[in-house]
């Protein structure tokens, strides 16, 4: 049976809920990757207009770094998409300054890809009049005031740039405004597209939730 296992550090990067032990024991199974959505819309547009991340910067270190260490024992790539909570170009660049202070202490070699998904409101206008975009049913019709009154507008990323990114040998990822669930689904896809044994994007998985 084909079987990919992957550790899913936390639902939410930063929140101080990645447990060592707990994440220790995971790594028992000897996981193929490690992922980490850091983002979130449930608290609203708040951290993307405004740049600052919902968590504290010493939060984030703190679960980012248990992480990484454990990636690197493991010779395993970890990603991290959405981050800084909403993933602008400054909360990407600020979790890159974290990376880097983690890099430096705990005396880490990392090869580092950096996927940036802010658009350019100037190419999103000309889009707009090229009928290119439409907003999602039930949103309110979308003009250029609005573009061009938005403090900061991101791309949601799919599968493919991380795919990219793990292909060129990436230890790790981190990623601009990102699908949670690519997260999980690059490598296995990927996989599939390669020599090696993976899955077709519509393949069923299973589970074994034990780690808490």
């Amino acid at each position: 049976m084909e079987e990919i296992r992957l550790v899913a550090a936390s639902g939410g990067l930063g929140g101080g809920k990645i447990d060592a032990a707990a994440l220790a024991a995971a790594m028992e199974d000897q996981p193929h990757f490690i992922a980490s959505d850091a983002g979130t819309t449930d608290s609203g547009p708040f951290s993307l207009g405004s740049g600052r991340p919902n968590y504290p910067r010493e939060s984030v270190r703190r679960d980012l770094a248990l992480m990484l260490q454990a990636g690197r024992t493991a010779g395993i790539p970890v990603l991290v998409g959405s981050a800084g909570t909403a993933g602008s170009d400054a909360q990407v660049a600020w979790m890159l300054d974290i990376t880097r202070e983690i890099v430096a202490e705990h005396g880490l070699k990392l090869r580092t890809a950096v996927i940036r998904s802010e658009q350019s409101k100037t190419y999103l206008k000309e889009l707009l009049r090229q009928n290119r975009i439409r907003p999602l049913d039930p949103a309110p019709p979308l003009d250029e005031t609005t573009l061009g009154r938005s403090a900061h507008i991101v791309g949601m990323m799919g599968v493919e740039p991380l795919q990219d990114a793990l292909r060129e040998g990436a230890d790790f990822v981190l990623a601009g405004r990102c699908s949670d669930s690519a997260l999980y689904a690059a490598l296995p896809i990927m996989r599939r597209a390669s020599s090696q044994p993976g899955f077709s994007a519509g393949t069923e998985s299973t589970s074994k939730p034990v780690y808490g």
